[in-house]
């Protein structure tokens, strides 16, 4: 087999290469697509492991602030108002199942990573 589930971040830079060098070659299809799914089930495991003691908002946060986003590029791309993610990000509005959803398809990962309970401030 050419080709096995990635173990290390080496095989991981190795893939990405053959991958960029096979975008070229439009006949190689099959196997551009089985690099793809190799190197997404390897992002997915990896920052699995990263973020998986975040709540959610935590989570979040440390997202945006790795992939440099403001919270204005990061709603707009997302479809909802900017307002919306900073009361996520100040702990003031809960992450409803619709934006569990939204939130995990944006960033590829399980919806259980954005799903998991946390404590909203309240203002007393």
């Amino acid at each position: 087999m050419k080709y096995k589930k990635i173990a290390s971040i080496e095989q991981y830079n190795e893939y990405c290469n053959i991958h960029e060098q096979l975008m070229l070659k439009e006949e190689l299809r099959d196997e551009i697509e089985l690099l793809e799914l190799l190197i997404e089930d390897y992002d997915r495991r990896m920052m699995a492991d990263k973020y998986e003691e975040l709540n959610p908002v935590e989570l979040l946060r440390s997202l945006l602030r790795d992939a440099e986003w403001s919270q204005s590029k990061f709603a707009e791309q997302v479809g909802i108002s900017r307002q919306l993610v900073n009361d996520i990000l100040a702990y003031r509005r809960n992450i409803s199942k619709e934006l569990v959803v939204k939130f995990a398809d944006f960033f590829a990962m399980s919806q259980e990573a954005f799903s998991r309970n946390y404590d909203l401030k309240t203002d007393r």
